[in-house]
């Protein structure tokens, strides 16, 4: 009963829900309002702040291995765009870290990106 009840709840979801771009859409989401969330709290301890720090570093390091993996379908163009968003990520997460620059340029990147998958979801 319980099985068929899973499976008919499964089966309504809509394609786009369940689509990879949605999935990745909505991970960048997560993160994104996280990153703003702390960010913006200024009783948020460090801890928390270098926790989605290296979380959002680690949603980059993985759409930096899916672009540069040989079996990615995107265009080589974007594949390239997204390998140097990944960079600049990465330096502006170790300047963060330092104490130097602003959230809110990873904030800013991650939402375009958002809405560049969202737009692909659809």
């Amino acid at each position: 009963m319980a099985h068929a009840l899973a499976a008919e709840a499964y089966g309504a979801l809509t394609p786009n829900l369940t689509s990879p771009t949605r999935a990745e859409a909505l991970v960048f989401a997560d993160v994104t309002r996280r990153l703003e969330s702390i960010f913006s709290d200024p009783q948020a301890s460090h801890a928390s702040k270098i926790a989605v720090l290296h979380d959002n570093r680690r949603l980059w390091l993985a759409a930096a291995a899916a672009s540069a993996d040989d079996g990615n379908a995107l265009p080589e163009g974007l594949r390239v765009g997204l390998l140097n968003l990944a960079a600049f990520v990465d330096r502006q997460t170790s300047a963060l870290l330092r104490g130097e620059g602003s959230v809110t340029v990873l904030s800013e990147i991650n939402r375009r990106v958002i809405g560049g998958l969202s737009a692909g979801a659809t």
